[in-house]
């Protein structure tokens, strides 16, 4: 049962950890609004609860990582307020997402879902170091690696594909 609710909890920030991982071996340019150093900041603060909420599966954990969605989701109103509907770098480069009041939103609900599961009556979890919950993050990692880069790529090979086969489709249909 951890494990859902850890995969629930953790692959949004998965997905940002890996857009942000992918953008800084290709030298993509930082689109976050708070700077470089922020940006980095958050990452390895999201990184270092993820990988919490895998290998030390506690109350604890989930609490951690409900309150970095919490801030999250300020930081959102934050920056909407000072800079506007700016494009936010939370998905890299390839994927375009602005700053707006559905983000914020979903940060807040996403840090009331991780303070609902740290909740100790309501689940039992164990206290001690898992092997198997870094090997589900390395699982995690991959499969955000393939949302992040291969879903985006697959889609606009299809659209290229498509555009330079038009010419072509009568006789490929006649074949």
């Amino acid at each position: 049962m951890h494990e859902l609710l850890a995969i629930s909890v953790t692959l949004p920030m998965l997905l940002s950890v890996v857009s942000f991982g992918w953008s800084r071996v290709f030298g993509d340019p930082d689109l976050f609004p708070g700077g470089p150093r922020l940006h980095m900041m958050l990452i390895l603060s999201q990184l270092l609860l993820v990988t919490m909420v895998y290998c030390f599966p506690s109350w604890i954990s989930f609490l951690g990582i409900s309150l970095l969605y919490f801030v999250q989701g300020l930081g959102v109103a934050y920056f909407i307020r000072k800079k506007g509907r700016v494009d936010c770098g939370c998905l890299g480069p390839q994927i375009n997402s602005k700053l707006g009041f559905p983000l914020m939103w979903f940060n807040l609900a996403m840090g009331l879902m991780g303070l609902a599961y740290s909740h100790p009556v309501w689940f039992e979890h164990s206290h001690s170091f898992a092997v198997i919950g870094l090997l589900m993050e390395g699982m995690m990692l991959l499969l955000s690696l393939f949302i992040i880069i291969g879903v985006p790529d697959a889609l606009y090979a299809i659209r290229v594909y498509r555009e330079i086969a038009a010419p072509y489709v009568s006789k490929i249909k006649r074949l």
